[in-house]
């Protein structure tokens, strides 16, 4: 560990060394004995958060559900090593070291055939419906659906104003990550895939099309849940009606093991904005769940960009078997609006300022409060604010 940690550093340093002497703005790239050239990049998020309200023991609500910290706080939120190492012109192996305050990993590692207008990926990353988002905050559905990496093999092709591909990845499982910066209350998404027993997988197909300023998306997913993973360790164990629906008794083989989820995205880029809206929509079990995003970004001046986003994520829309519950956070509605001012200090570093609006139906009412002897809380006053230095190499 010692000796990979050193390694880290001493690439670091050079890299670094590169970038101050301003040699080129070409990527860094070593040779090693073997004739393979490795090229370098990385990324470093230095950040102040700062949920709304005061800290402090004296400033403690009574609330059951509270905010893990309002006082503000920096932290490195992470540092991102990337190697790129090229084989031919058409074939390179990717993968990135991710280091936070729990360690490092390897966080995207995957084996790329790109050929003219053939894509084939073999590895560890994002779905392929992922977006490279410009803010530090996911859309909602962002972080539910395509945020979790996931072990694929995807084959995509473009042809004229037509693109489509298919994937076949091992599922991820069910797991619970944050709508924003806090942590306290996590919702439910797709995590990362992990050595889980009863692994399953999960094929998908989509399709999209570019019309000079607008580009739209489709896609498919469907596996199956899996076993004990998902069925009965998060939907039986985690949502208390879901036994209403489906015995908390019941057998593997008698589950509803069912799942898919499938979205929609339309984009149209003029006068340097860009305008985009996405719906996804998912079914695991007989838990359903769905969600949309609409955003505007314009570069105002050459180096900064403003950007609104809202959206929200719903459990069981339209349904009437899952309820939200005060004490669980993955039961409930969400609503989210980002507002955020990016400014590029320089082509290497950016300086991001972005609010979070945050609303949550909790399920609570005035009638179990009463029950139960203590104040309403059907809203969370959690509204955030981020200030974040990143570095790129």
């Amino acid at each position: 560990m010692k000796k990979d940690f050193l390694t880290a550093i001493i690439v670091i340093t050079i890299t670094f060394s590169n970038i101050l002497l301003g040699q080129d703005d070409s990527p860094i790239t070593l040779r090693i004995p073997s004739g393979i050239d490795v090229e370098l990049s990385g990324e470093v998020e230095m950040e102040l958060v700062d949920v709304e309200g005061k800290g402090g023991a004296g400033n403690r609500e009574t609330f059951l559900k509270k905010i893990e910290t309002r006082s503000p706080y920096t932290r490195i939120d992470k540092a991102v090593l990337d190697f790129k190492v090229i084989y031919s012109p058409t074939i390179s192996y990717r993968f990135s070291l991710r280091f936070n305050d729990n360690g490092a990993y390897a966080d995207k590692h995957y084996l790329l055939y790109k050929n003219n207008d053939l894509r084939l990926e073999i590895g560890k990353n994002r779905p392929a419906v992922a977006l490279k988002r410009a803010t530090e905050a996911y859309p909602l559905i962002g972080t539910a659906y395509w945020k979790g990496r996931q072990y694929h093999a995807d084959l995509s092709r473009t042809s004229g104003i037509f693109n489509y591909g298919a994937s076949l990845a091992l599922k991820r499982p069910l797991n619970y990550d944050d709508a924003a910066e806090d942590k306290s209350f996590r919702m439910l998404v797709y995590g990362d895939s992990e050595k889980v027993d009863g692994q399953t997988y999960e094929m998908g197909l989509r399709a999209g099309m570019e019309l000079g300023v607008m580009r739209f998306k489709g896609w498919y997913y469907t596996g199956k849940l899996i076993d004990d993973e998902d069925w009965k360790k998060r939907l039986h164990y985690d949502f208390d009606y879901y036994a209403t629906v489906e015995p908390d008794t019941v057998l593997s083989k008698d589950a509803n093991i069912d799942h898919s989820w499938f979205g929609f995205r339309g984009e149209i880029n003029v006068v340097n904005s860009l305008f985009r809206a996405e719906a996804i929509g998912s079914v695991d079990g007989f838990l359903k769940r769905g969600g949309f995003y609409f955003e505007g970004s314009s570069n105002v001046q050459k180096n900064l960009l403003l950007l609104a986003r809202y959206g929200e994520l719903r459990i069981d829309p339209g349904g009437s078997d899952f309820f939200p519950m005060l004490k669980d956070p993955q039961t409930w509605d969400r609503k989210l609006l980002t507002l955020a001012s990016i400014y590029n200090l320089t082509d290497y570093a950016k300086l991001k300022v972005e609010y979070y609006f945050l609303d949550e139906v909790t399920g609570d009412t005035q009638e179990i409060a009463d029950d139960e002897g203590r104040e309403l809380q059907d809203k969370v006053k959690d509204n955030q604010l981020l200030v974040q230095f990143e570095l790129n190499f």
